[in-house]
């Protein structure tokens, strides 16, 4: 009764927090974190963030799991109004297989968002209630620095096709391609109009491209050994996918940090950044949920010790 017990809280504890940017059900704990198979479509458990956004059953947009209650995505895919039939589809790739589904409670879309240029393009969902996690449901790290140099094997992922010039149907199995993020010099050569805040991101040679992405989707990359991932940028807009290459254009998720933690603080259901501190030395520091999932931890020891004690 008493190992029943001890697992049964065990449980609990691991599916209400999780350590971001991490992905059991595809590599080890000790793998390098770097490694994702090559070829086209994901496979499961390689992209355990990223999620569908649905109306009447279909993928609008992209979307990533920052929390239990938030998924993070742009502003340009809604009005300013949650629709009634909208869904928030997660924990799998191929979206023709029945998947979990969560009802959307409100939506928040940045306050200096504009439709024309684009600019401010994101927006935060809060979830009617948390989503337990899971080996296929691990929220993702938001970055600790700007510096487009500091992170490693970059990746944009998708479900439907945005090219205006081919009337190409929507994969129902998510797809990938790594890419590498460039300069905001180099990339105001190509694109005159990019505003504030925002990205460029290309694929890596010998790569297809991003055509097969979402509106929505996150740009995700590691960082040196640290075997975590981090959301980098946030799919905004790309360019016409019959031009090579094709530039993928980002919202900085690190610009928006403030954003995101003062906004959610205002619904009463505060998020709290994961991952690294931008230190000198870049040690790791424990998140919020890692610190109170230590103690929990050392909690039931005690427990342990106490009931130890008493039989012996």
């Amino acid at each position: 009764m008493l190992l029943l017990t001890l697992f049964c809280l065990a449980s609990l504890i691991s599916t209400i927090y999780a350590e971001c940017g991490l992905r059991p059900s595809y590599e080890s704990f000790r793998g390098t974190g770097k490694r994702i198979a090559a070829g086209r479509y994901a496979k499961a458990g390689e992209f355990p963030w990223h999620v569908s956004i649905q109306s009447n059953g279909k993928h609008i947009c992209g979307g990533t799991i920052i929390s239990a209650l938030w998924i993070l995505t742009v502003a340009h895919c809604f009005a300013e109004e949650v629709p009634p039939d909208l869904t928030v589809v997660v924990g799998g790739v191929d979206l023709s297989l029945p998947l979990e589904e969560h009802k959307p409670d409100s939506l928040i879309l940045h306050e200096g968002f504009d439709r024309m240029s684009l600019k401010n393009d994101i927006a935060l969902i809060l979830l009617s209630s948390p989503m337990e996690f899971s080996n296929k449901k691990i929220p993702i790290c938001l970055p600790f620095m700007y510096d487009i140099n500091t992170w490693q094997h970059c990746w944009i992922v998708g479900w439907r096709t945005r090219s205006a010039a081919a009337a190409v149907p929507a994969s129902h199995v998510l797809q990938k391609a790594r890419m590498k993020l460039v300069s905001r010099e180099r990339c105001l050569e190509r694109i005159p109009r990019l505003v504030e805040n925002m990205l460029c991101a290309e694929p890596e040679r010998g790569e297809r491209g991003p055509c097969q992405v979402d509106s929505g989707g996150p740009l995700v990359c590691s960082y040196w050994n640290s075997m975590k991932w981090f959301q980098v940028g946030i799919v905004s807009w790309g360019e016409d996918c019959a031009e090579k290459p094709t530039h993928e254009i980002l919202m900085s998720v690190y610009s928006y940090r403030g954003w995101i933690e003062t906004e959610t603080a205002k619904r009463g259901k505060p998020f709290f950044t994961e991952g690294l501190d931008n230190s000198a030395k870049a040690k790791m520091v424990p998140s919020r949920a890692e610190a109170q999932l230590v103690l929990l931890e050392y909690s039931l020891l005690l427990f342990i010790f106490l009931i130890a004690f008493r039989f012996f």
